[in-house]
């Protein structure tokens, strides 16, 4: 009996040293699961300061998406209407520039007739004075061919008069030819 009691004291003994160091164990998974659980939640709040800080800076960040997309919106509005302006003057000058060149070329195109036409006149002049002087000629060949000693006097008041016509027409000439370079120069300054 006395060593069923020491055995069982022995048991006795073991178990409670396993009590004790379970015990123990307990205690200290115990405590480092209170330190872990505080822990958790320190790092829990420092993650809720954080997230909160996030927030407010997502929120933030809109309001200034919701500011920039709205000074992009009025910025592209002035921009889309100063470019319609600038589209509408364009199309303007370009319409006066148009409306300008077709009265230039009118204008050139009118002045190239009357160029034609004054040149044509000056050569029908030319011509008509020719013939004239060839007339003026060919009587004054008649006259100083038939004329005898009293024609003298009549042949010199014949020519008096040539020459005056021959006068009026170098001046006529000299008039038109005047007249044809005026009109070239006026082209010339278009």
């Amino acid at each position: 009996m006395q060593t069923v009691i020491e055995r069982d004291r022995s048991k006795i003994h073991s178990l409670n040293e396993k009590l004790h160091r379970t015990q123990q164990m307990l205690y200290d998974s115990t405590k480092d699961y209170l330190e872990l659980k505080y822990e958790g939640r320190s790092q829990e709040r420092v993650w809720m300061v954080e997230k909160d800080r996030l927030l407010q800076e997502l929120d933030r960040c809109k309001e200034q998406l919701d500011v920039s997309k709205d000074d992009v919106l009025v910025i592209s509005d002035h921009a889309l209407e100063e470019r319609q302006t600038q589209n509408l003057e364009i199309e303007d000058k370009t319409e006066k520039l148009a409306k300008r060149l077709h009265l230039m070329n009118q204008r050139y195109e009118a002045m190239e007739k009357r160029r034609n036409l004054e040149i044509e006149g000056f050569k029908n002049d030319t011509r008509i004075l020719r013939n004239q002087l060839k007339d003026v000629e060919k009587q004054l060949y008649k006259v100083t061919v038939g004329v005898g000693e009293d024609g003298d006097m009549f042949m010199l008041h014949n020519i008096h008069q040539t020459a005056k016509r021959s006068k009026k027409m170098q001046s006529e000439l000299l008039q038109l030819k005047a007249l044809i370079y005026g009109v070239e120069t006026d082209l010339r300054n278009l």
